[in-house]
Formats: structure tokens, C-alpha cells, sequence
């Protein structure tokens, strides 16, 4: 009786669906908004002039930056569906590091296109490295939250799988601190790792089982 009251006094009142349907129209917004950042470089002054061969050239850099941010969205997406599947209670301290965590997915547009205008730089490829890096750690540490103790998840939830999704949350920051010290040595295209990110995830999930 006491787990059940306790557990009864950490539900502040938000459903997990409610948040649920928050967290996928913010997905779906900022995936939606990745396009606009895969432009062409070109103004509508000198399209007319500019040869199709030339726009296709130079968009190659956004175009691969779309297709990484989208794919680690996707990442960011299945992990939040994964926690929020084994989760079961919601208190304020989840409530606002989810809140907190939606605010950074929805500003990975504006980073990932500063990272494609300039490929070659440093500083725009560390500033969306490391944008990336404070939110994988947010996920890390929410599912740390919820499953210290078994605090808002099953108490028979098995060990294994609260151990699975620490490590899983920990592939993107990983590989984003390798990517700020790429950038830190002024090597270019550093963003091009994250084409690791569904190999690591196979890789991670099979040697679990």
C-alpha cells in the first residue's frame, strides 16, 4: 500500500500521453523544418543565371546534413518512445527535463543549417556538435531519473533493459565528443560520424541480446 500511495503522489496530474503527443508534433516539426536548410546556396537573383550542374554541386553539403539530422532525430525519437514506453509515472523533475529536452530537438534545425552554410568550419560544426551532446546527455539523464530506484518506472522492470537504454543513450553523446575534438582540430565535414549512429545501435542492441 505504501508503494502504490507513494507512486500515486509523484502523478502530478500530465498523462503520459499528453506528453507523448507533444514530444511527436515537435519531432515532426523539426524534421519537417531540416528541408528548409537543404537548399540550394543561391539567391533568386542569380538562380536564373547559375547552371543546374552548379546548384546540385553545391547543395551536396546540405543535402548530406539533411540526411543525418533527420536519421538522428529519428535516433532522439525512438529513444524518447523507448523510455516513455517502460515509463509509468510522471513528476515535475521528468515533466521539465522533457520540456527542456524538446526545446533543444527543436532548435536542431537552426544548428544543422549553420553546419551546412559552412561545412568546412570549425565553429559551426562544434556549435551543432555540442548542441547535440547536451541533448543525448538530457536523455541519459532522464532515463537515469526514471529508473533510479525504479522511481517512475515498474518495479519489476528487468535490470537489463534499464542498463540497455543507458548505453544507447550514450552513443550519440560519445560520438559527439569525438566530433567537437575533430572540429577542435580544425578538421573539416567532423559531422559526417554520425553516419555511425544506426550501425552503433545495431551493433549495441545485438550484443545485448
Amino acid at each position: 500500500m505504501e508503494r502504490t500511495e507513494s507512486r500515486t503522489e509523484v502523478n502530478i496530474g500530465f498523462g503520459k500521453g499528453r506528453i507523448e503527443s507533444l514530444t511527436d508534433g515537435i519531432f515532426a516539426f523539426g524534421m519537417t523544418l531540416l528541408v528548409l536548410g537543404a537548399g540550394y546556396p543561391f539567391t533568386v537573383a542569380t538562380l536564373a543565371k547559375t547552371p543546374a550542374h552548379d546548384i546540385l554541386v553545391n547543395s551536396v553539403p546540405d543535402v548530406i546534413l539533411y540526411i543525418i539530422s533527420f536519421l538522428l532525430l529519428a535516433a532522439f525519437w525512438v529513444a524518447h518512445h523507448s523510455q516513455f514506453h517502460h515509463i509509468r509515472y510522471i513528476d515535475r523533475t521528468l515533466l521539465w527535463l522533457n520540456i527542456i529536452i524538446l526545446m533543444l530537438v527543436a532548435f536542431i534545425p537552426f544548428t544543422s543549417t549553420i553546419a551546412g552554410i559552412f561545412p568546412a568550419d570549425p565553429l559551426a560544426s562544434g556549435v551543432f556538435e555540442a548542441h547535440l551532446l547536451i541533448t543525448g546527455l538530457l536523455f541519459h539523464i532522464q532515463w537515469r531519473y526514471a529508473t533510479k530506484d525504479h522511481r517512475l518506472v515498474d518495479p519489476d522492470l528487468p535490470e537489463f533493459i534499464i542498463r540497455r537504454g543507458k548505453e544507447i543513450t550514450l552513443i550519440i553523446p560519445v560520438l559527439s565528443c569525438v566530433g567537437i575534438i575533430l572540429a577542435a582540430l580544425n578538421i573539416p565535414y567532423g559531422v559526417a560520424i554520425y553516419i555511425c549512429v544506426p550501425f552503433l545501435l545495431w551493433f549495441r542492441l545485438r550484443r545485448i541480446r
